[in-house]
């Protein structure tokens, strides 16, 4: 049986705990419903990561005069859970190029976590909304 979970927070730095805290939960029940016996951590941990880095990306990218709200959907369906960021931030490229570890940059490293710990990552524009969407399965 499908579920859905939407939560939607202030686009601000201050709300990225809230939102990854969010997702390990909504994670943990997924897991829990699965192998109720088995937590999962590797699971768990990957979508607190990932929507981490997805909800500062569109904080940092927001424009600074007014903070648009940030929308998450947990979509949980047996063995798999999807969750969609939304923003009404400026379109962006998806593209994660070859990161310049030596000269050790402080940021632009986002879509390159979030590629590496979930099995997929898409991105659309629809109307003024930025979508990404990630997906794990358990």
């Amino acid at each position: 049986m499908k579920k859905v979970i939407t939560l939607t927070l202030p686009g601000e730095l201050i709300f990225t705990r809230l939102a990854a805290q969010t997702a390990a939960s909504v994670a943990a029940l997924v897991c829990g419903e699965c192998h109720p016996k088995d937590n999962n951590c590797e699971f768990i941990n990957a979508f607190e990561l990932a929507v981490s880095e997805a909800f500062t990306n569109s904080a940092l990218h927001a424009c600074q005069d007014e903070l648009p709200p940030v929308t998450l959907t947990f979509i949980a369906e047996r063995h798999q859970l999807t969750v969609t960021v939304r923003d009404t931030n400026e379109p962006f490229g998806i593209e994660t190029p070859q990161p310049d570890i030596e000269s050790y940059p402080e940021g632009g490293y986002g879509l390159l976590i979030i590629r590496k710990v979930m099995d997929t990552v898409t991105y659309r524009r629809d109307g003024d909304a930025n979508i990404i969407s990630m997906s794990k399965k358990l």
